[in-house]
């Protein structure tokens, strides 16, 4: 039973870094600088621990191009011709099994180079770099080969089917990156269907974590699959794999609770691939003028278990269907999870998936820790809930004289929430270096997010602060979020705190935020602070709130950051007469001395 959880808690890792590296090829509109990121996620959850990837360019099969290799010893010094595509090296030296995955489309796994005849004329190099199995996977676009990409196995490495069909997973979102990357006219089309559909992903899968409604689950699929393949309906159907009960799903632009599709459904599966598109009337049915289909495969049998089929777009195309691929190999891991939920494995998997993404926000937030001056400070104290929340603290240093700084808390918890955070910690990162105030990034950072917060239905307060350490100033922008605490020299609060609120992130257009300066000569702490610590309740459910937040800094603003951090801890324990709580805790102090 140990063994069984501990390998669907593998599984569910492996769901959580797919998302991850999806989330990767949506968001930057180059494989070359993704490309070492989406190998090192890809390795934390299987066995093998090098990987390399080769690409062909123009469809030219004369060299192959050696573009990802920092997992490798030897392998790339052995090669002399490197050029800004990658080191170059004739496809002919490859042995004849690369060939054949390359040719056949298919993945080859050679178990042991030393006893498998395909390998004898590599053996020498497998002992030079010390391997002893390797597994090919193509690089498949358009129905061409781009490259392949390679792992490689030593005697300690185990590997399974299902970390098989992750990686090749993988190699599927590699392909997609690949051709964001060589598709310049058409980028910006494919990157919001992209994120489009890995939005609806995520967002429905999370439902689905919660509520085990699988039937709202299929319907807000069938909804996404409409919309970004620009179809007028869809459908989707799958079979519970021990009863064989159907499930299905459909939707229409047009209202309608019946598909067109339906009666049709026989003859577009009929074909053999695993998914097409027509975009001419070839079927009986007239009120079909085109189609797209993919089938739905279960990642452990690969049997066919169900399938998403669209219908009636002005012109379906290679991007559709990788999309609807993405769609389909997400909808085969949801339903797995399903199951899991079925016989109440559910809680565990989350509360371990849930672990890794807080220690992930917490190396985030541990750069962020700053030391300015002779003696001042920009520190923070984060204590995560057993929930993933929302809650994030970023802080940069420009130059010698500017801090800049964001506390934001998203709304909601979970992948979702996670995900948001994600996409607020890059465009900040972007926008700090380009913005000349808060307001400014904070106006920018609306006007950047505000498209996808609304496709998901959130939003999030935030503060972003920037400290001119020259001048003693802090200017901060407020969207929306609670005004900073801030301890006068004399440890009385300061009252006449012009600090003005704007609108949330993500909740109206075109929105302009406001700069409020502080002159930090007369002040020893400013303290910013999520709703978390605020929240938290003790046994007459009386709320911790902003006063006793208050008298806490005006007794402690004198100590270490370390120490006050300590008290905090003992503070609010002996309130609430808990160890955990319902949510995030977020403390952002700078001491000014």
């Amino acid at each position: 039973m140990m063994f069984d959880m501990m390998f669907d808690n593998m599984e569910n890792y492996k769901m959580k870094n797919l998302v991850d590296i999806s989330t990767m090829v949506t968001q930057s509109l180059n494989f070359f600088e993704i490309k070492d990121k989406i190998i090192e996620k890809m390795l934390e959850v299987v066995h093998p621990t090098k990987s390399c990837v080769n690409l062909f360019y123009n469809n030219n099969y004369k060299y192959a191009y050696l573009v990802c290799s920092e997992t490798l010893d030897k392998v790339p010094d052995l090669y002399d011709v490197k050029t800004p595509r990658g080191i170059r090296i004739d496809f002919n030296e490859y042995p004849r099994y690369i060939h054949e995955a390359v040719e056949k489309k298919q993945i080859i796994y050679i178990e042991n180079i030393f006893e498998d005849e395909r390998a004898i004329d590599e053996r020498e190099l497998a002992k030079t770099e010390g391997y002893v199995g390797r597994i090919v996977f193509p690089l498949v676009v358009n129905y061409n080969v781009v490259g392949f990409m390679t792992c490689f196995l030593t005697n300690e490495d185990k590997i399974n089917q299902y970390d098989i069909d992750f990686i090749s997973s993988v190699a599927s979102l590699i392909s997609l990156s690949i051709d964001i990357t060589m598709k310049n006219n058409n980028n910006h089309m494919l990157v919001l269907k992209l994120r489009g559909a890995i939005s609806s992903i995520n967002e429905a899968t999370e439902k689905l974590y919660f509520n085990n409604n699988i039937s709202e689950f299929l319907d807000h699929l069938s909804k996404q699959a409409c919309h970004v393949t620009n179809s007028k309906e869809a459908i989707i159907i799958t079979e519970k794999s021990k009863d064989k009960k159907k499930i299905f799903s459909c939707y229409s632009i047009e209202g309608k609770n019946q598909t067109n599709i339906y009666p049709t459904i026989g003859k577009i599966l009929s074909q053999d691939s695993i998914g097409a598109y027509c975009n001419e009337n070839k079927l009986d049915n007239k009120e079909i003028n085109s189609y797209i289909y993919y089938k739905i495969k279960d990642k452990d049998s690969k049997s066919v278990i169900g399938y998403i089929v669209c219908a009636n777009s002005s012109k379906y195309t290679e991007d559709d269907l990788n999309i609807l691929s993405i769609l389909a190999r997400q909808l085969s891991v949801a339903l797995k999870l399903y199951q899991y939920n079925l016989v109440e494995i559910k809680h565990k998997i989350v509360e371990n998936e849930l672990d890794v993404l807080n220690k992930q926000q917490k190396l985030i937030m541990n750069e962020s820790k700053i030391k300015y001056g002779l003696d001042n400070e920009l520190n923070f104290y984060h204590r995560p809930a057993k929930v993933v929340g929302g809650d994030f603290y970023s802080a940069l240093k420009l130059d010698d004289e500017k801090i800049v700084c964001i506390l934001a808390d998203v709304m909601g918890h979970g992948i979702v929430s996670n995900y948001v955070v994600a996409i607020i910690k890059g465009a900040f990162k972007v926008l700090a270096r380009t913005c000349n105030s808060p307001g400014e990034i904070m106006t920018n950072l609306n006007d950047m997010l505000y498209d996808e917060f609304d496709k998901m239905g959130i939003f999030t307060t935030c503060l972003v602060g920037m400290i001119d350490t020259k001048k003693n100033t802090i200017t901060i922008s407020n969207a929306g979020h609670y005004s900073p605490i801030v301890i006068k020299k004399d440890a009385s609060i300061k009252r006449d705190l012009n600090c003005k609120k704007g609108i949330p992130i993500g909740v109206l257009e075109n929105v302009t935020y406001e700069n409020n300066v502080l002159h930090l000569d007369e002040c020893s702490m400013v303290c910013m602070y999520t709703d978390g610590i605020l929240e938290i309740k003790n046994k007459l459910k009386e709320e911790y709130g902003v006063s006793r937040l208050e008298s806490f800094m005006q007794k402690n603003y004198t100590y270490s950051q370390e120490l006050i951090v300590e008290n905090l801890k003992a503070e609010i324990k002996k309130f609430s007469e808990k160890e955990n709580y319902d949510d995030d805790i977020l403390i952002v102090m700078l001491k000014n001395n």
